[in-house]
């Protein structure tokens, strides 16, 4: 187990497929507009077809929804054009007329390598919810603390999200399930920079669980996934007879033989030559406010989130988690962590508090919901290299 926690940060195990990667040298501020094609296609998060950047297929969209040809022959003014483009949308090549018609933000095919999460789980197991809290963390400056300076990857589609999403879950109102016509919803997107480096896209996806088994596009989806957080519930995972009122409830059994959505997706991902599988991941035990008197929660769900990534806690916390879960659950719900090369664990609570009807009686309070996030964005490259002395007595 020691072994495994220590190749979730910077172990060699599983380092062939996705290398954190040396923080960039920052670049000089380009004479011209930034306005390049990027090196390889990028994954279109609707159709999950290949998409290469093509000014011709540059568009802006007015407020009736309209797709309005952007001509940028006219603009010389390079922080002009970079604003333009940053708003702007690029049509998908591959989508049809009409209704099928959609398009990217522009930033996605024009900034760095994008990285995209998906978030793993079966209904109810709190997604979500989960996401939005973490999205309203970021938006209240959650990451800057540790070196991180995030813009949406498009303002208006990010504000729709915050105010539908975030703002909703903050005034305590619980959020229905997301209505989906494919297994993966891309939700909202993030540009983010550490020390003044190229900004990278960050992409989210909610992949849903009783989906995934029935479609026959999710092999080739996963092979462009970076990075996944696997959503645990404890009213699924644990047995733990205080839960059973709660269970009964929410009409929520217990289930030994894991969470299918998990299995889904861990049995369709490619192997490295170990047979583990390369993609980073994070098991979030959500609603852990359920347990928190349980000794190993409390230490952890109680505790506020450092300053800086403190890699030997977050190894800590894996332990805990680890052990916590195997005691309490079947080895199933251990799946990501047996399966893949470098797997971290956490303790998170993205409500606070068990819904009635459709509102949380004393509102949704967050805990520790961006310990996840920062551990994928450790693993991927993404964060600021430590103090070396950091950790030392």
């Amino acid at each position: 187990l020691r072994a495994r926690l220590r190749a979730g940060f910077g172990g060699t195990e599983g380092s062939d497929r996705n290398p954190p990667p040396p923080a960039p040298a920052p670049a000089p501020a380009p004479p011209a507009p930034p306005v390049t094609s990027p090196s390889r296609a990028r994954m279109c998060p609707h159709c999950l077809l290949p998409v290469e950047y093509d000014e011709s297929l540059l568009v802006t969209i007015d407020a009736k929804g309209n797709r309005i040809p952007l001509d940028l022959g006219a603009e010389h003014r390079p922080a002009h054009l970079r604003e333009i483009l940053r708003k702007a949308y690029h049509l998908c090549p591959h989508a049809g007329p009409g209704d099928e018609a959609h398009e990217l933000p522009v930033p996605y095919l024009t900034s760095g390598d994008p990285l995209s999460i998906a978030f793993v789980g079966s209904s109810s197991v709190g997604k979500t919810h989960l996401l939005a809290a973490i999205l309203g963390e970021v938006e209240l400056g959650g990451l800057e603390p540790y070196g991180l300076k995030c813009l949406p990857l498009n303002p208006d589609a990010h504000r729709t999200y915050l105010r539908e999403r975030v703002q909703s879950l903050q005034q305590g109102r619980q959020l229905g399930r997301t209505v989906q016509q494919t297994f993966a919803r891309f939700a909202d997107g993030l540009l983010v920079s550490a020390r003044g480096a190229t900004p990278r896209p960050v992409v989210f996806f909610d992949l849903a669980g009783e989906d995934l088994a029935q479609d026959g596009e999710v092999t080739r989806f996963l092979t462009g996934v970076d990075a996944f957080v696997f959503v645990l519930d404890p009213l699924r995972a644990l047995r733990m007879p205080s839960l059973d009122p709660v269970r009964e409830q929410d009409g929520l059994p217990r289930r030994d033989l894991g969470d299918e959505a998990f299995t889904t997706v861990l049995n369709r991902m490619e192997r490295l030559s170990s047979g583990l599988v390369g993609a980073p991941a994070a098991i979030a035990v959500n609603k852990s406010d359920l347990v928190r008197f349980e000794p190993a929660v409390d230490r952890w769900l109680g505790r506020a989130m450092p300053p800086r990534v403190d890699r030997e806690a977050l190894r800590a916390e894996s332990r805990d988690a680890y052990a916590f879960l195997a005691h309490h659950a079947s080895r199933a719900w251990l799946k990501p962590f047996d399966d893949c090369a470098r797997c971290t664990l956490h303790f998170v609570a993205a409500t606070g508090g068990q819904a009635r009807g459709d509102r949380f009686p004393h509102g949704a309070r967050s805990r520790r919901v961006l310990a996840p996030l920062l551990s994928i964005f450790a693993m991927c490259g993404l964060l600021p290299e430590a103090d070396p002395n950091e950790g030392r007595g």
